[in-house]
């Protein structure tokens, strides 16, 4: 149970990290008003779930299977690196799953904290736009 706290804390700081740059970009990108607080909390707790969620499933993945693909390994030279593909490839394709996972919610979590009200900047550009409407008249 250890390797899985450090597993998802581990994964839980990339999430974070690489998440939050992500939402970050978007949320400038599409200039949404943006409730700071309600995103930030529940986008930290949604990344703390799916790091969890993703360790632990590959590692439970990884026990099931493990034995099967340890039976292919040979003995040869390559031995070390056909273990190693063994486990690793569980790991990659839970972590690009949990990944995933917390990229759509953090969609759904960045349309359910965004405000109704216009931002600053599209309101200094329409008044721009009026300003230069009424120079031409």
């Amino acid at each position: 149970m250890t390797f899985v706290a450090t597993l998802a804390f581990v994964w839980f700081l990339l999430y974070w990290i690489i998440g939050g740059v992500f939402f970050a970009c978007v949320a400038l990108l599409r200039l949404v008003r943006l409730r700071k607080v309600r995103f930030s909390c529940s986008f930290s707790l949604s990344a703390a779930i799916c790091a969890f969620g993703a360790a632990w499933g590959s590692t439970k993945w990884l026990e099931k299977t493990s034995s099967s693909c340890l039976l292919l390994v040979t003995e040869s030279k390559e031995n070390l690196i056909d273990l190693l593909s063994c486990g690793w490839l569980y790991f990659l394709f839970s972590a690009l799953a949990g990944l995933g996972l917390l990229i759509v919610v953090g969609f759904i979590l960045l349309r359910a904290s965004s405000w109704k009200d216009r931002t600053w900047l599209t309101a200094f550009a329409e008044r721009l736009e009026w300003d230069s409407e009424e120079e031409k008249e």
